[in-house]
């Protein structure tokens, strides 16, 4: 082991003892609130080796350095944790996108878990900052409760802020606050942009917009039919696949604040491509709903990589028209789709419901004017396989893949 390396452990290692300390402290303070708050976790990460541990499985064990944790600066590596829930490591820095575990549960032996992670392997990853897609619970359960145990900074609308402040006191007593940075200030309406904020220097850059959350409309005439049902392509031996139990952890819960104002990241990481990654956690039909989001997006700054929800309340009548809209507006050269196994729980393992979806994705690409051409690289997900699956979604900033050659400029980033 080097002399950096042992360094780099020695700083994990006291961040970690402090984490700990100020939970204990924290905690004795509850008095009579800690019998309130049982069955709810505290505490910090596990240990430094159960950090190296999470971040080997989130981000694959080549990639981190098992004497101090670190993530290797060179890829940007996403891991899906299910629904619109990612951990992310960018230039070194491990963060999360939204923060809930759909079907964390408790399933008795020799039945097997569906999804391969938990609410605590999030703490122990110990990430940097969690960002707010939009409030509602499927999404922001978690924060609250790793932000409060790791210290991460959570990043969202102010309105998002207020809520997870609420959440802290739910969970760990009176008082209990978490780090949150509103990059949006309360009320501001559809298509505000925040551009080349600091709070992620010298690491990444970061954009935001406010957009559109999910809704239903009426069949779009313009365009051929194309909806698809929430259980098409449904494969009724998943039943037999996975089991079910009782939630892990039932009272980690979120008051959803901010319900569904949803926030666009844009993430970029520096150097001469200028590699950036947007996310949208809820794909909201702005062709009829927002339009002003169409002028927002088409301005919006060259993007590499799109990570966007694909089902909402929209798909029956117009199926994912909307994020083929998202997709033609910010013209991305890669698709990664997400929220497709909350609303379709229990499909993909053994049927063709991810082939079914994909294809509808890729109708609506065609359906809506986006030239065979110019239609990005569609790296589908299929549940439960894909959950953690980082090979599937390792980037190399530094490819010549992600030259620029459109009008569209780069983000600012520096």
């Amino acid at each position: 082991m080097s002399k950096k390396e042992r360094s780099q452990g020695a700083r994990l290692r006291a961040r970690l003892a402090k984490i700990a300390a100020a939970s204990t402290v924290a905690l004795a303070s509850f008095g009579a609130n800690a019998q309130a708050a049982a069955g709810i976790p505290t505490g910090g990460p596990t240990s430094a080796a159960a950090t190296v541990k999470a971040r080997q499985h989130m981000f694959g064990f080549e990639n981190v350095n098992p004497a101090n944790g670190e993530v290797r600066r060179d890829r940007v590596i996403f891991a899906w944790l299910t629904t619109t829930t990612f951990a992310v490591a960018a230039n070194g820095k491990v963060f999360l996108l939204d923060g809930y575990i759909d079907d964390d549960q408790v399933v008795a032996a020799p039945a097997r878990k569906r999804t391969p992670t938990g609410l605590q392997e999030l703490v122990d990853l110990n990430p940097a900052w969690i960002f707010i897609g939009h409030g509602h619970s499927d999404h922001t359960a978690y924060i609250a409760n790793i932000a409060y145990r790791t210290g991460a900074t959570v990043f969202g609308a102010q309105e998002h802020c207020d809520g997870m402040q609420v959440d802290a006191g739910r969970q760990f007593g009176t008082g209990a606050t978490v780090s949150c940075k509103a990059v949006l200030a309360a009320g501001v309406p559809i298509g505000t942009t925040n551009m080349n904020l600091p709070d992620l220097k010298p690491a990444l850059c970061l954009n935001v917009m406010r957009h559109l959350h999910g809704a239903a409309t009426p069949a779009d005439t313009s365009i051929p039919f194309n909806g698809i049902g929430f259980r098409d392509g449904e494969d009724p031996r998943e039943f037999e696949l996975w089991g079910t139990g009782p939630l892990a952890y039932p009272r980690v819960t979120a008051s959803g604040g901010g319900g569904s104002l949803s926030v666009l990241y844009q993430f970029t990481v520096p150097g001469p491509r200028a590699f950036s990654f947007s996310v949208y956690d809820s794909v909201g039909p702005y062709k009829e709903l927002a339009p002003e989001l169409i002028p927002a997006l088409n301005a919006w700054p060259a993007t590499d990589v799109l990570v966007g929800a694909v089902s909402g309340a929209n798909n029956p009548t117009n199926g994912m028209r909307d994020a083929a809209i998202y997709i033609r507006d910010i013209q991305p050269k890669v698709f990664i789709p997400s929220h497709h196994d909350e609303s379709q729980r229990r499909r993909g393992a053994a049927g063709n419901s991810g082939e079914w979806w994909k294809r509808n994705l890729l109708t609506s690409m065609t359906n809506i004017g986006i030239p065979a051409a110019q239609q990005p690289e569609v790296r589908w997900l299929n549940d439960p396989y894909d959950y953690i699956r980082p090979s599937l979604l390792t980037f190399d900033p530094a490819s010549p893949r992600w030259a620029k050659t459109g009008a569209r400029t780069n983000a600012a980033c520096s």
